[in-house]
């Protein structure tokens, strides 16, 4: 029986992904990739002195994209379950699949997008600014001067070899991606009122992070965490406070909605 429950549950999740994939979707998730990176590499690359390939991929991978990280997630996925819901489309596949097994296909097929995006969002702009950019010269480089280079949070992997600094922060990322995407997907299962469910995880962001510039404790706001470039380096634990914080938001959310997963949607 639970062999059986667990292949059902694999095929919907393949069925989720595959209803996923089309142009309109593709189109949203090469600009989060591609389009949005670009636009902030041609407004920082005469404007900042640079003297490192890295410090390139820190000014790609701030600004605006820092900012409106919990709304690009939302363009990832979770939209696409607010139509469904207007849809009724859940109660027509109420026949075919059990209602516990259909919300966790979404949110497993969700956290696997928005992983995967959220990680590409973080490591073609590494790629290009490490490996791509230095054969075209588009930037120049400056010399330190003796003047001392500012670090930041994660570069203690930098040991280990760049490629692999780039590959934990970018899946440091898409964990990250995926933790908000799965709370946003939740919230809006949860919540009658569309916008306001697309839009909760964003404003506490943004308050949170307001509070920490205001209190002084802004390396462990979500911003400086997530995109640890605007400050300086921090130790990496430091990280793990508001994302614990956002895990335990999760947990707890998924577990009322368990507890009242039949009352919603009667």
């Amino acid at each position: 029986m639970k062999e059986k429950r667990n292949k059902t549950l694999q095929k919907q999740v393949k069925k989720e992904l595959n209803k996923t994939f089309n142009i309109n979707q593709f189109i949203i998730w090469g600009a989060i990739i591609l389009v949005l990176p670009t636009l902030q590499f041609f407004l920082i690359k005469d404007n900042y002195v640079f003297y490192r390939q890295l410090d390139l991929f820190l000014r790609m991978n701030s600004g605006f994209i820092a900012i409106l990280f919990p709304i690009l997630i939302v363009l990832i996925n979770p939209l696409n379950f607010v139509k469904e819901q207007k849809n009724q489309f859940i109660q027509y596949t109420r026949t075919r699949i059990s209602l516990p097994n259909y919300i966790l296909a979404k949110l497993i097929s969700n956290g696997i997008l928005t992983f995967s995006i959220a990680f590409l969002m973080a490591f073609i702009p590494f790629i290009f600014s490490m490996y791509i950019e230095p054969l075209f010269g588009f930037v120049q480089l400056y010399p330190t001067e003796g003047s001392p280079i500012p670090h930041t949070t994660f570069e203690q992997f930098l040991p280990l070899g760049t490629l692999v600094y780039g590959l934990i922060y970018s899946t440091w990322i898409g964990i990250n991606g995926a933790l908000y995407g799965t709370i946003i997907l939740l919230l809006v299962i949860l919540i009658d009122r569309d916008f306001i469910a697309l839009s909760i995880t964003f404003i506490v962001y943004m308050i949170f992070n307001f509070m920490a510039q205001l209190f002084d404790f802004d390396k462990f706001s979500p911003m400086a965490t997530l995109f640890p470039f605007t400050i300086s380096q921090q130790q990496l634990w430091t990280v793990l406070i508001p994302f614990t914080f956002a895990v335990a938001i999760m947990f707890g959310t998924m577990i009322y909605l368990k507890r009242n997963l039949y009352e919603r949607y009667e």
